[in-house]
């Protein structure tokens, strides 16, 4: 975890782990204690389409251009048809508070794996920069059996607060080594 703004947290997991919920939960309460919170979300099979059949913008994009930008007193979204590579995107996220990666696996940055069934363990052994594990399963499952390698924390899905409150603590600490604090 980096002690400079913004912070940057993953999460990742296998496919209906509860990421997006995660996800959604973290935004809400840095968003709640006044921080500016960017999400970036992974479509690794690039299905998602943000505009729609009907609009100007989406006509824009029919006729050709390259990328479409929608503006109003509130709000900005930008649209490219090209890839855009993660540290790309964050840099240009750069002015906020924290920022939530949802997928990106094989990125370098700390990350919570999402643990729903006992398989989905695996990918704490596989991914680097694990901080903690969010799992629907009870600790003593996988604890009593070793089938981590490595001590990590383990967060219950349902504790989002607490999950919140630790990268929280996480980035004070690091501060504090850094005299920073």
């Amino acid at each position: 975890m980096s002690d400079t703004k913004p912070h940057i947290i993953q999460i990742v997991g296998y496919k209906n782990t509860g990421k997006t919920t995660l996800t959604a939960a973290l935004i809400g309460h840095f968003s709640s204690m006044g921080l500016k919170v960017a999400a970036i979300k992974h479509d690794g099979h690039d299905h998602f389409e943000m505009d729609q059949e009907g609009t100007d913008s989406y006509r824009f994009g029919e006729s050709g251009a390259s990328a479409v930008v929608i503006m109003s007193e509130k709000r900005t979204a930008i649209m490219e048809r090209q890839a855009t590579k993660l540290e790309d995107m964050l840099s240009y996220l750069s002015d906020y508070d924290w920022i939530v990666v949802e997928g990106f696996k094989d990125a370098s940055y700390p990350k919570f794996v999402m643990v729903r069934e006992e398989k989905d363990l695996t990918l704490v052994d596989q991914l680097k920069g694990v901080v903690g594990m969010i799992s629907w399963l009870p600790s003593e499952q996988f604890i009593e059996q070793s089938t981590v390698s490595r001590e990590i924390t383990w967060y219950s899905v349902h504790e989002t607060e607490d999950i919140a409150k630790a990268l929280l603590a996480m980035v004070e600490s690091e501060c504090r080594q850094n005299g920073e604090v």
